[in-house]
């Protein structure tokens, strides 16, 4: 192609792929018979299903995105708009391996044969319309340098999936020559060093459950299941610490009140400090709290997967349309607090005050529920069964418990105690001649 007015002929070579999400850009340009070194090539800005109103998940406008050095930029459309320096427009400098944009579960991005310098990023606004109501948006456009001596350039147009950014990335890494990580594509939060590593199996496996089940529902519920079973332990120990706790809190309340009227000089006072570190190590309540802790980078892994996760995307279940947005009617937010109101009050709690226990009991499930409002109905999903699974493994618990206490050895009736005295908390040894 020739464009008359300024006479620079244009030669673009596309190659499509028929099994990956990738098209091969070779182009040349020239103007009086000499070749020039590059271009500009513009990505987005439209992409993906973000215009959806249906759905909330999908309303979020698309972003910048370029992996500069290391590390990747995420460039927002109102962090563009903003821009004092220049308005509408915002420079990333490179080096840029590869740059583009994306939204929660798509993503157009140019993947340059060699570093590139920095690129631009430019917005507009356009009407968008939700329930009714216009609703002014910016769109955001990158506008990429590449190579115009038939180098070639990539171009990834497709799902932000974890397996198949991987597969695209060994392909192009493998034409390139040198390695490329399209998988920092998908955003896995500020936890991201420690969500990353467990969201990817947490997600193969939920795959390859939902090929046996032909339901991602389904999955959902036989994964939690299969988790809570392998967390039994660490709930069996917290369980056990807790009550532990729960039975010394009033000897531990006794101790106290002795400590506070006590001189720093007195005798009694180092008797009665090595009996409450004795308690606190026998009933310690962070040995039932920590077990618990362990598992929220699990949770928290889990959050991120059904969010961003294509797989989930409009995927139904019962009354749900779609697992990776909010449940409509809401129900599942208030089943997952009651469930989770019941649950406590059954768990060992190391508070021997039992308005306390319960105050604390009613504030956990309102503030999930505030927080878990318009959560993604497939973590609601995975928290409802959960609190139903831990219901019926703390109900074991509490019983097997029981049976413990019952067993403990009883003290000896009266007539047949220890003769021998017993010495006082306290109370002074006598000297000896």
């Amino acid at each position: 192609m020739v464009e008359a007015a300024s006479g620079v002929e244009v030669l673009k070579k596309l190659t499509f792929d028929a099994d990956r999400y990738i098209v091969k850009i070779e182009t040349k340009l020239s103007q009086a018979g000499q070749s020039l070194n590059s271009a500009k090539m513009v990505v987005g800005p439209n992409i993906g299903d973000q215009g959806v109103s249906e759905y909330t998940f999908y309303s979020v406008a698309p972003e910048g995105v370029a992996a500069v050095g290391d590390s990747v930029t995420r460039i927002q459309a109102t962090e563009v708009e903003g821009n004092k320096e220049s308005p509408h427009v915002k420079a990333v400098n490179g080096p840029v391996q590869w740059a583009g944009v994306g939204d929660t579960y798509f993503a157009m991005t140019l993947v340059l044969p060699q570093p590139i310098p920095g690129l631009e990023y430019r917005t507009e606004k356009y009407s968008h319309q939700v329930e009714g109501k216009i609703e002014d948006r910016l769109l955001i456009t990158g506008y990429v340098p590449i190579p115009a001596d038939g180098s070639p350039t990539y171009l990834f147009v497709g799902p932000k999936d974890h397996d198949q950014l991987e597969a695209t990335a060994a392909q192009i890494s493998s034409s390139l020559g040198h390695q490329v990580d399209l998988g920092k594509l998908i955003d896995y939060g500020w936890t991201g060093r420690i969500t990353k590593p467990l969201a990817a199996p947490i997600l193969w496996s939920i795959k390859h459950l939902n090929r046996l089940t032909g339901s991602y529902g389904i999955a959902i519920i036989i994964f939690t299941i299969i988790i809570y079973m392998l967390f039994f332990p660490l709930k069996w120990r917290s369980s056990k610490s807790m009550r532990k706790a729960q039975k010394l809190a009033p000897r531990m309340k006794e101790l106290q009140e002795k400590i506070k009227g006590l001189k720093q000089n007195d005798p009694r006072l180092k008797d009665l400090q090595m009996e409450q570190l004795r308690l606190m190590k026998e009933g310690n309540p962070l040995g039932g709290c920590l077990p618990l802790l362990i598992q929220m980078p699990f949770l928290i892994s889990l959050y991120i997967a059904i969010t961003i996760s294509i797989d989930f995307r409009q995927s139904p279940f019962l009354w749900l349309t779609d697992l990776s947005a909010a449940d409509p009617i809401r129900l599942l937010p208030i089943l997952m607090a009651g469930s989770m109101l019941v649950l406590q009050l059954i768990t060992p709690a190391p508070s021997a005050d039992p308005l306390q226990r319960k105050m604390m009991a009613v504030i956990m499930p309102i503030m999930m529920l505030y927080i878990l409002w318009s959560a993604p109905a497939g973590l609601l999903v995975y928290w409802l069964v959960g609190n139903l699974v831990g219901f019926g493994q703390q109900m074991l618990i509490n019983r097997l418990l029981k049976s413990q206490d019952d067993e403990e050895p009883q003290p000896p009736e009266k007539g047949k105690a220890d003769s021998r005295p017993k010495k006082k908390l306290g109370e002074a040894r006598p000297s000896q001649a």
